[in-house]
């Protein structure tokens, strides 16, 4: 693998997230207030078999893989996915100007987990805002839709959290808010990318029209010992 979106986790978690991170043997994980994710340099049954070994019973682990993974039935399956990886290659983006957006900071973290548990755009934690580069949609005094970061996988920086309370899907907001995201990770003069599911069609029109383009396909895995 010599692209560093090829295995985006083992990338990031051996790069700008070092002190967030803890490795046992080859494995390396995110602290566990801040997400699940988990990176091996290469995914054959080997190395899965030593991350189990690593792991204690009942925890769980997120892997963005190449390819299908071989698992026996020690393993217990939480999540199986196609996911498609798309990057940013626009050179610039319009910011809107809206008083209702705002960078979002620990003291949101609460609602930001409300939102996340109803809307679901995947894990969300106490500490996750820790990435950074979160903004916010407010409609009176209420976070109603918000976008951030999660791994940096230099040059790239991954757009993530993307979601909006279901009362308010289909009003465009979304569209509203990750622009500020794209131009905060431009102002580092790096690149943003993203993950969806392929079957995300609304989702995956919204990026191709604000500038990502498709790069790459995977799987990802929730998996539990």
């Amino acid at each position: 693998m010599n692209h560093s979106l090829d295995n985006p986790i083992w990338t990031a978690l051996n790069s700008d997230v070092v002190p967030y991170v803890f490795r046992r043997g080859n494995a390396v994980f995110i602290d566990r207030k801040m997400g699940f994710f988990a990176g091996l340099p290469s995914y054959e049954v080997v190395q899965l078999d030593q991350l189990y070994a690593v792991m204690d019973p009942g925890m769980r682990v997120i892997l963005f893989t190449p390819d299908f993974l071989e698992l026996d039935a020690k393993w217990k399956v939480r999540n199986d996915n196609a996911l498609l990886q798309m990057v940013f290659e626009s050179p610039s983006i319009n910011l809107p100007l809206d008083s209702n957006i705002r960078a979002l900071g620990a003291a949101d973290v609460p609602d930001m987990l409300a939102l996340t548990q109803l809307a679901k755009p995947g894990p969300f934690l106490e500490n996750t805002i820790d990435f950074g580069g979160y903004f916010g949609y407010f409609v009176e005094g209420r976070l109603v839709s918000m976008a951030g970061t999660r791994l940096a996988a230099d040059p790239y920086i991954e757009v993530s959290a993307v979601c909006t309370h279901p009362e308010f899907v289909g009003r465009g907001l979304a569209k509203l808010v990750l622009p500020l995201v794209i131009n905060y990770i431009q102002q580092r003069h790096q690149i943003p990318y993203l993950q969806l599911y392929p079957d995300n069609l609304p989702a995956y029109r919204l990026y191709q029209r604000l500038g990502f383009v498709e790069r790459a396909s995977y799987r990802v895995y929730a998996l539990e010992k």
